[in-house]
């Protein structure tokens, strides 16, 4: 990371700085752009959507794929009572910025079924993967039973896919009476191998639910870091921090050809939400960890939530535009649980002090202060005093409960976890007493 307070030069191309100057300030819990043209100039920096129809780029003629297409593998999420969200992303050759594939859209065929040998095909459909979302396809299959489980996979050409396995939820009425959940966070590739990726995919659970920091923006040098290869030499363009939307593409592409992530998610569906490093370390709303205008940290964290989507099996509803993410969801499973999937840190106040380990004091306790924001807040409590189920399970991404750093008192607390918004943390925990 860059020293504090020293303002590095863009790595931004000029047009799309341009367009950065126009997103405006949040308000009302809310960004809104400054003017029409100045949200179609962001918009077509940051989302970038296809044009109309099918018809914003040619076709590419499967026959051309030489390569295998899908060396990132399967993923499904977000499972609903008649709905599954299937994922994939076409990459024959991932550690490229362009995976491979020319700027074209290719269609891609898709099957879901009751057995794993696919005998049994209860739903089959194409869809379009847009080289605007760098290939990746969101496909949400509906009218299915509930509580159950399928196995889905992908063709293009004469490729096919590795199968995956999902499920639906429970139906909203449904008495369950268990659940089976796996919970992860904090992978950085760097710091060693994903062995409890492999252990988790042969375990038996109904969903996982990733609470952030799925990729790391730090460098990964060509042995991997504590990885430590002596079998591949990876290329240089991964070695650096990552600030571009090439740049965060290409650390996806690296960490999602590890075979245990793989593997984890073909075989479970995944609920995710971001924490900081998907964009930059401790970050708080528009608010970097180190001093640079404002307009580029709004294109870094654009660029961050717009490949975070094309890598995710995530829905429609997720999908950014410009540096905006809807991510805060609420999923059931029967009449047992209630799942309230926060987003701690694209609304939150500046951390106190400075950020890092303090004693709680009047900076940290204001009562403005918010670490989900206040539309969220009060979504949350809302959602549980209408909350049917059994259980309200909240996954999010950093300790609620108070954690003191040292024997002596007062004791230091972190100011980037909920001991930093002690006032926010009062006010949910109201929220849950009534």
């Amino acid at each position: 990371m860059s020293p504090a307070g020293r303002q590095q030069p863009s790595q931004h191309a000029p047009e799309l700085r341009a367009a950065a100057r126009h997103f405006g300030r949040r308000h009302a819990g809310r960004r809104h752009f400054l003017t029409f043209s100045a949200a179609a100039a962001a918009l077509a920096f940051a989302t970038n959507l296809p044009t109309a129809g099918v018809a914003g780029a040619a076709e590419l003629d499967p026959a051309r794929i030489t390569e295998n297409p899908f060396t990132l593998g399967v993923a499904s999420g977000d499972p609903q009572a008649t709905s599954v969200l299937l994922w994939t992303r076409l990459a024959p050759t991932p550690y490229q910025a362009d995976s491979g594939l020319p700027a074209e859209r290719v269609t891609v065929r898709w099957e879901l079924a009751r057995d794993e040998r696919f005998k049994h095909v209860v739903r089959r459909g194409t869809t379009i993967a847009h080289p605007e979302f760098h290939h990746s396809v969101h496909v949400e299959v509906g009218h299915l039973d509930p509580d159950r489980v399928f196995h889905y996979r992908f063709k293009v050409g004469s490729w096919i896919s590795p199968a995956g396995r999902t499920r639906t939820a429970p139906s909203s009425r449904a008495r369950v009476d268990e659940l089976r959940l796996a919970a992860v966070s904090c992978q950085a590739y760097h710091d060693g191998y994903y062995t409890a990726y492999g252990h988790l995919a042969e375990d038996d659970v109904d969903m996982v639910f990733h609470v952030g920091d799925y990729l790391y923006e730090y460098a990964v040098d060509s042995v991997g870091g504590a990885r430590n290869y002596t079998d591949r030499v990876l290329p240089d363009l991964f070695n650096h921090e990552t600030i571009t939307l090439e740049d965060y593409r290409l650390r996806y592409s690296l960490y999602k050809t590890d075979p245990d992530l793989q593997a984890a998610h073909a075989a479970h569906p995944f609920v995710v939400t971001s924490d900081d490093h998907e964009v930059e370390n401790n970050y708080a709303d528009d608010i970097p960890e180190n001093s640079v205008p404002p307009e580029e940290f709004l294109l870094r964290r654009a660029a961050g939530y717009r490949s975070y989507w094309e890598n995710l099996p995530l829905r429609r509803p997720q999908r950014p535009e410009g540096p905006d993410m809807q991510l805060y969801r609420r999923l059931h499973w029967g009449q047992l649980a209630q799942f309230d999937i926060l987003d701690t840190r694209q609304y939150r106040s500046d951390q106190a002090y400075g950020d890092g380990a303090d004693v709680p004091g009047p900076e940290s306790d204001d009562p403005a202060r918010t670490i989900t924001g206040a539309t969220q807040e009060r979504w949350l409590i809302d959602g549980w005093r209408d909350s049917q189920a059994l259980w309200n399970v909240v996954p999010q991404q950093v300790i609620f409960s108070q954690r003191k750093f040292d024997l002596t008192s007062p004791s230091r607390m972190s100011m980037d976890a909920w001991d930093g918004y002690r006032a926010s943390r009062g006010r949910v925990l109201a929220g849950a007493k009534s």
